[in-house]
């Protein structure tokens, strides 16, 4: 399983903008409601493990700590891949010039500050370590916060039409003209709206 489609089974926030972007395309394209709910059919599917066509706290909580897994994975990932764009000289601290020109023009000037703050240490630079102090953990939600999202009925587990329901809903919301596409303008003007 994908982080992608782990993090959309989960239900973290569906995304209908991105979650409705093809795969591999440059230009967004529209996508149809029924594509939608093909989506979270198959995500559904990849966390019902035993295919009783209902998730239960075991998958939820399974998937969950996959879930976590993957994103504690690609957090460190996308935080070594940073530190080592802005390590210019590769000695593995990360300077006040290194830092500054890592910047953009516009925040360069709270640089120094920074690096004073995260620089536990004092030694003028950032290791690794205290360049990823600088970030806040990741939000994950819990698996009961999955259950109270997800479980319309309460009862503990969530349906196929449970777990649809809030994308779905959210879909219908961005398809302005209800004709049962969401257009690149649909998507655009509904982001308008959230900002």
């Amino acid at each position: 399983m994908t982080k992608y489609t782990l993090i959309a089974a989960l239900g973290a926030l569906v995304a209908t903008s991105s979650a409705a972007e093809p795969a591999g395309k440059s230009a967004p394209q529209a996508v149809s409601r029924a594509a939608m709910a093909k989506r979270f059919d198959a995500r559904f599917a990849q966390i019902d493990k035993n295919k009783d066509g209902s998730l239960s706290r075991a998958e939820i909580d399974a998937a969950h700590a996959q879930f976590v897994g993957l994103t504690k994975a690609v957090v460190g990932t996308e935080i070594r891949q940073e530190f080592a764009a802005t390590d210019a000289n590769k000695d593995g601290q990360a300077s006040l010039a290194e830092m500054t020109a890592a910047t953009p023009p516009e925040g360069r000037a709270g640089v120094p500050k920074a690096l004073a703050r995260l620089d536990t240490n004092k030694d003028g630079t950032l290791s690794l370590a205290e360049f990823a102090a600088a970030l806040p953990p990741p939000s994950i939600g819990s698996a009961a916060d999955f259950l109270k999202r997800f479980d319309g009925n309460k009862d503990g587990a969530v349906s196929r039409a449970e777990y649809s329901a809030p994308g779905l809903a959210a879909f219908d919301q961005v398809d302005a003209n209800k004709d049962g596409k969401i257009t690149p303008d649909e998507r655009k003007a509904s982001a308008a709206k959230t900002r």
